[in-house]
């Protein structure tokens, strides 16, 4: 008696999705829709009036050619059949996996563990500020650098002869990490120390370089609560690959 007036309680507090069409006898609900518009990947703000009439009358067509299918048997095909297993072992699983991936719980403390190990392993990371002096050929790369050496200042020098198109600026180049410029203008950056210039041409893909260090500074590294939910997403997969793990442990799998 009990258990009856529990079940009759539940059924009562059980929401009735909302019918929003019907198609011999087949209801299609307000649940049906939603389901079906996320299926389709559409996103929340689609959920509009025009849009709902659209995704309705798929669903009205959906329900039609599935009643039409049924009756010619098509349902009992062999291919039919076996993409039917496949979906239902993919719904199910990927519930499993829902479930085991709802079930992990990640407390600060975790997270902030993980982002310590990140920084002993992330190298220091440095900016610098220079100045270059593009020229088309090594001998007046040569000849820049001698008239730097007799005391000419390095930003005139980068208006009048230089050809890039930071020469109006005095060559400025701003702040950038080495990793932002090609690989011989950046070693030779990263070899000077501030105030420093090249004492012989760089030269890249774009031409013949002087270069003129002006400052570094080391970056801070990203904070804590900007890495936070990335380390979450990490730590959650990892939690998963060991569940998983435990799985295949377990099980008898054997492959041909």
């Amino acid at each position: 008696m009990g258990s009856k007036t529990v079940s009759a309680e539940t059924a009562q507090q059980t929401p009735v999705s909302k019918v929003l069409a019907e198609v011999d006898g087949r209801q299609i609900t307000e649940d049906t829709l939603q389901r079906y518009m996320k299926f389709r990947g559409l996103p929340k703000d689609a959920n509009v009036e025009q849009q709902r009439k659209m995704m309705i009358e798929e669903l009205i067509n959906r329900e039609l050619l599935y009643i039409d299918a049924i009756e010619k048997g098509v349902d009992k095909l062999p291919e039919v059949q076996a993409d039917l297993e496949n979906q239902k072992t993919n719904v199910i699983a990927g519930a499993m996996l829902k479930q085991a991936t709802d079930s992990i719980r990640l407390n600060d403390e975790e997270l902030k563990q993980a982002y310590d190990d990140y920084l002993k392993t992330m190298p220091a990371t440095e900016e610098y500020k220079a100045r270059h002096i593009l020229l088309e050929d090594e001998a007046n790369a040569k000849a820049v650098i001698e008239d730097l050496n007799k005391g000419a200042d390095f930003a005139k020098l980068a208006q009048e002869k230089s050809t890039g198109p930071s020469g109006p600026q005095g060559g400025d180049l701003g702040w950038f990490q080495s990793s932002q410029m090609v690989e011989p203008f950046a070693e030779a950056v990263k070899q000077l120390k501030n105030g420093e210039y090249s004492r012989t041409p760089v030269q890249t893909e774009f031409g013949w370089h002087v270069v003129l260090r002006e400052d570094s500074r080391k970056l801070d590294p990203p904070s804590f609560e900007s890495l936070k939910e990335q380390f979450r997403m990490r730590l959650m997969n990892k939690n998963v690959e060991g569940y998983i793990g435990s799985l295949r442990s377990k099980a008898k799998i054997t492959r041909y």
